[in-house]
């Protein structure tokens, strides 16, 4: 009975192995800088996740991941008695996968998503201004970092395509 067990534990692990290798397993990945407030958050975040993959190299590559960040901010008010301020900060993340072709200079994109996501909190009235300027840090860190993690789940699964280039000789 437990040879039957073991057996069945197994199978189902080389299942599970063979189900969530990914396409993406040839080939590095390195990350452009962005420009914009909060420069190396979106990098170091994304360059930390595809390291602990195995995926990220600076020097040979054969994919660049391009990051256009957009942050936006407001105030609403969310009752009747005008009382109680809410601050909402909305993220929206554009990520471009470019391929190397044939390891020159030429890039060509073969995936672009766009990610957003958005969420808010009370703002406090008064003497406890630092506290919504943590509650700002902290809530912007895990939206960049809930992106990230969305990107990196695409990742996995999205579909290599070559690039279509021609070379001409000159006459």
């Amino acid at each position: 009975m437990f040879k039957t067990k073991l057996l069945i534990l197994f199978l189902i692990n080389i299942l599970l192995i063979g189900c969530i290798s990914s396409s993406i397993d040839k080939g590095k990945f390195t990350v452009s800088t962005t420009t914009g407030d909060k420069v190396f958050l979106y990098d170091n975040i994304l360059i930390q996740y595809l390291n602990s993959m195995g995926l990220y190299d600076d020097t040979n590559f054969d994919y660049l991941i391009k990051i256009s960040p957009n942050k936006t901010e407001g105030v609403f008010i969310t009752n009747i008695d005008k009382n109680s301020d809410r601050k909402k900060i909305a993220l929206d993340v554009s990520y471009k996968i470019s391929k190397r072709y044939l390891k020159t200079s030429l890039m060509c994109d073969i995936f672009v998503q766009n990610y957003a996501r958005s969420s808010s909190y009370i703002i406090a009235s008064g003497e406890f201004n630092a506290s919504n300027i943590a509650a700002d840090d902290e809530i912007f860190e895990n939206l960049v970092d809930i992106i990230t993690n969305d990107f990196i789940d695409d990742l996995i699964y999205f579909e290599d395509k070559d690039c279509n280039y021609r070379f001409v000789r000159e006459r």
